[in-house]
């Protein structure tokens, strides 16, 4: 039995280095959306990229806590049964730990700020396209305008001219 318990405890601690593995790859990713949310002129497809990247992140994420929490509900009491025997890899799990909170908060933050911008961004681009929507409707109009003048100056000459 104590053979298995090493073999899951080695297991968890897997989980969780990766876990934090994924973790960075997700608040470097979070820092290059703060980078292009910053440029004057924000690339979009670039940004939904990035989005769809950190979507398959978080899924793996979800994957390694489910696996740790199965691997956890059927050691964790034997596990605290031979904690001294299994110390120095649960203080690695508990470094671990503390590595992945951190990172979490720092996605947070991250994310709280690049979420104002984003919607900065947004609003200046709705801002541009009914702009341009505006001034399309004039030129438009205007073009209409001018066509009708012209009919109406060719009525005009037409009635002098009887």
């Amino acid at each position: 039995m104590e053979k298995d318990i090493a073999v899951y405890v080695s297991v968890l601690h897997d989980s969780l280095r990766n876990k934090c593995d994924v973790l960075q790859e997700l608040l470097d990713i979070t820092k290059e959306q703060e980078q292009v949310l910053s440029e004057e002129e924000m690339d979009f497809d670039e940004f939904d990229e990035m989005m769809k990247d950190k979507d398959s992140l978080i899924q793996k994420i979800q994957e390694l806590d489910q696996g740790f929490q199965n691997v956890y509900d059927k050691i964790g009491s034997s596990l605290k049964e031979h904690a001294e025997q299994f110390k120095g890899q649960i203080v690695e799990m508990q470094a671990y730990i503390r590595k992945a909170t951190d990172c979490g908060v720092k996605i947070q933050a991250l994310e709280h700020s690049n979420k104002e911008k984003f919607a900065a961004a947004l609003a200046k681009k709705r801002r541009e396209i009914h702009n341009f929507n505006k001034s399309n409707k004039t030129a438009v109009s205007y073009s209409k305008n001018m066509a009708n003048q012209h009919q109406a100056w060719q009525s005009y000459f037409m009635d002098k001219k009887e």
